[in-house]
């Protein structure tokens, strides 16, 4: 018979068998050192270590925000506007290299690539009136990304591209949430969108199944409050020290604890997950955002719809959103041509919630719920194959719109 005792002990054994293993293996994990240069890189060296032209632009937003902008320039090209997801940087179209990621296999083929880091993230950390250590700086979540980040990018680049009426747009995750923000609460802003490619896109929650995801939401309300009464207002927070702890723990002490969390959050696929890279990942990932951020999906969970933030105060959603209490965004507004691209094994985005989003859009020209059983959240940037599974067919629906076939 086993009693509370022993099963305590034996739990405490096998939990300091598990952190000696991960100590052992830690000690033999030895990593490529262009890897390890890469993931001290800053974007723009990185594209420069490639062989490919790079720019670093400014851009203002009609809010005070100072948003910075990677380019790979390419003279009379089709311009492109790319979008990261939560956390995330421009990086995440770069950092699988020349041969694998987007912004340079677009590159090649002649387009005009624009990667936006939105407010908030390690390049996009200025305002003109407030300091980032000030609590208005963090206030915002994917809502301010769509009034205010992407149209002020989509104008800055198309400003600087005589040629073209209309960007090709590409998000991942967040940064499909941030558009339809905006085409919902800008609509004038859908004529200057040739394609609006969504890679993973994310709107509503309600058929998530994701067990951490499910509980942490429970507790974001509380936490956030707690976390705003000690002064933190962005997560994680985006300090030099922090940054080399989550290094280290994460690329050495405890690699396979790391990977092991992020693919329950993300979904379990270890066959497109190369762990040589887990240090170049790292290296620019997480590259930050405001608590407010995760407040804001966190109450979209379960909640039957697709909402402007909740303040839970009469008053204040009177003040921000003119209502006492949030009211939907119109995703029937996005009417620029759209396509969705979704996996079976995303644990941030169910596929009901993804053809849901599909009825409400009304110009889909293209649909893809990709094959692969196992293609989750994180693939869409990181995945092994990611070009031969996603990103030829990507480029190929582009091109069929640039032509007038779709």
């Amino acid at each position: 018979m086993f009693t509370n005792k022993n099963v305590g002990c034996k739990f405490t054994f096998f939990f300091f068998i598990y952190l000696h293993f991960n100590s052992v293996t830690s000690d033999i994990i030895r990593y490529n050192k262009k890897i390890i240069q890469d993931a001290n890189l800053l974007m723009p060296d990185l594209i420069k270590k490639y062989d490919y032209p790079v720019e670093t632009h400014k851009i203002l937003a009609k809010d005070g925000f100072v948003l910075t902008a990677h380019r790979i320039p390419k003279q009379g090209g089709q311009p492109v506007l790319m979008v990261h997801g939560l956390f995330d940087s421009s990086s995440a179209y770069a950092i699988l290299g020349p041969k694998k990621s987007l912004s340079f296999l677009l590159s090649d083929l002649g387009y005009d690539v624009w990667m936006l880091n939105t407010r908030g993230n390690r390049y996009s950390r200025k305002h003109k009136r407030f300091h980032r250590y000030q609590p208005q700086f963090w206030d915002f979540s994917f809502h301010e990304l769509g009034i205010y980040d992407i149209p002020a990018a989509i104008d800055y680049v198309l400003g600087r591209s005589k040629d073209f009426q209309q960007v090709h747009y590409i998000g991942h995750s967040q940064g499909t949430t941030s558009f339809f923000v905006m085409g919902s609460e800008r609509p004038s802003y859908m004529k200057k969108v040739k394609l609006m490619t969504a890679l993973a896109p994310v709107a509503y929650f309600d058929f998530i199944e994701n067990p951490i995801a499910l509980t942490f939401a429970k507790y974001v309300p509380t936490l956030a409050k707690l976390a705003k009464t000690f002064g933190i207002h962005e997560l994680p927070p985006e300090n030099e020290v922090w940054r080399k702890l989550v290094y280290q723990i994460c690329s050495f002490a405890f690699r396979n604890t790391c990977i092991y969390f992020m693919f329950e959050i993300m979904g379990i696929d270890y066959q497109q997950f190369n762990s040589s890279l887990t240090p170049l990942f790292l290296g620019h990932t997480p590259a930050g955002s405001s608590v407010k951020s995760i407040e804001h999906y966190a109450q979209q969970i379960h909640s039957g719809g697709f909402y402007k933030f909740n303040y839970n105060n009469i008053w204040e959603n009177r003040r921000r959103h003119g209502s006492d209490i949030p009211t939907q965004y119109n995703v029937a507004s996005v009417d620029c041509k759209v396509a969705l691209y979704y996996g079976k094994n995303d644990r941030l985005t169910s596929v009901k919630d993804v053809q849901r989003l599909r009825d409400a859009l009304p110009n889909v020209v293209h649909e893809n719920l990709l094959e692969s059983e196992r293609f989750n959240h994180i693939n869409f940037i990181w995945g092994n194959d990611v070009k031969t599974m996603l990103y030829d067919e990507v480029i190929e629906v582009m091109q069929k719109v640039d032509s007038g076939e779709l």
